[in-house]
């Protein structure tokens, strides 16, 4: 059995392609829900949705969503090998930040909600609220995974490359 060898051009489009997508659902996961609170009202239950920038986890994984969308972007775009290693070095350091922002966040939903506002609740009543993530924060993870992955792949097609 024959083993067919991808050329190097291919994997150059892959890596940066993973991190730049991944960049890409990283930052507009943001935007998204990260997360949830929900309390219970006369008549149903009551669901709001905070958006990642409203915590500083969210704000740094933008940023470095955005950062490993545009090196992965210049990873495919560039062909000088000097600064196809610089861009995938620095969407790795991106991709490295969405991650770990998104993940840190999983543990942060009650400080990121604070005191929610009970909308339908009059003042002073007890209200149980529970709070959780929401889908935009497992966008982010997802993103940050095929960010990860496209840096790992422009590491190893500069090794093989040597």
């Amino acid at each position: 059995m024959m083993k067919k060898m991808m050329p190097a051009d291919a994997q150059i489009l892959y890596a940066g392609a993973a991190g730049a997508v991944g960049g890409l659902l990283g930052f507009a996961g943001v935007y998204l829900n990260w997360f949830e609170y929900s309390y219970q009202v006369t008549g149903g239950t009551i669901t709001q949705y905070v958006n990642g920038t409203q915590d500083w986890t969210g704000q740094v994984a933008f940023i470095a969503g955005l950062a490993a969308f545009a090196f992965g972007a210049a990873y495919v775009l560039l062909s000088d090998p000097q600064i196809r290693k610089l861009t995938g070095a620095l969407m790795g350091i991106g991709a490295i930040f969405l991650l770990a922002m998104s993940l840190f966040a999983l543990t942060r939903a009650d400080e990121a909600v604070g005191q929610p506002f009970l909308a339908g609740v009059a003042a002073g009543v007890p209200t149980q609220v529970e709070m959780g993530t929401s889908l935009g924060l497992w966008t982010s993870i997802v993103g940050g995974v095929a960010a990860v992955y496209g840096a790992y792949l422009a590491i190893r097609s500069r090794s093989g490359s040597s």
